[in-house]
C-alpha cells in the first residue's frame, strides 16, 4: 500500500506539474525536503516564488483531495518554505513575494487527471 502513494504522489505531482507549466509557471525544484519536511513543488509564476502543495485522490472514498488539506498540514507547509528560504538564499532572495498554492485532483486508478482545481496563495 506504501509503495502504491508513493507512485500515487509522484504522478499527481507530475499531474500538477504539467498543469502549472502549461499554465506559465517555471520549475525550481520537485520534492524539496529539508529539516522541516517536504514540499511537493517550488515554482515561480512571474515575479513570485510559488511553494505547491499536491493533494490527488483516486476515488471520491473518504472526502475531496480539498478535505485532505488542513490547517495543520499548511502549517507544515509555510514551516518547510520559510527553511527552504532560508537553505536557498540563491533562490530566496530573487523574489520579495511568495506564496503557497494547492493542487487538487481527481483521477482514475490509472493516474489519468479527470479534474484538476488549482487554489492560489491559501496561506
Amino acid at each position: 500500500m506504501k509503495q502504491f502513494n508513493f507512485v500515487k504522489g509522484r504522478g499527481g505531482e507530475g499531474i500538477a506539474r504539467k498543469y502549472l507549466e502549461e499554465k506559465g509557471f517555471e520549475l525550481v525544484e520537485t520534492n524539496h525536503i529539508n529539516y522541516m519536511g517536504e514540499i511537493d513543488l517550488v515554482m515561480i509564476d512571474k515575479n513570485e516564488l510559488v511553494f505547491v502543495e499536491v493533494k490527488l485522490k483516486t476515488s471520491d472514498d473518504w472526502g475531496s483531495p480539498e478535505e485532505m488539506v488542513s490547517r495543520g498540514k499548511l502549517n507544515r507547509v509555510m514551516r518547510v518554505a520559510t527553511a527552504f528560504l532560508s537553505l536557498r538564499p540563491d533562490v530566496g532572495q530573487k523574489f520579495k513575494k511568495y506564496r503557497i498554492d494547492v493542487v487538487c485532483i481527481n483521477s482514475n486508478a490509472n493516474l489519468e487527471a479527470k479534474n484538476v482545481r488549482h487554489y492560489r496563495g491559501v496561506f
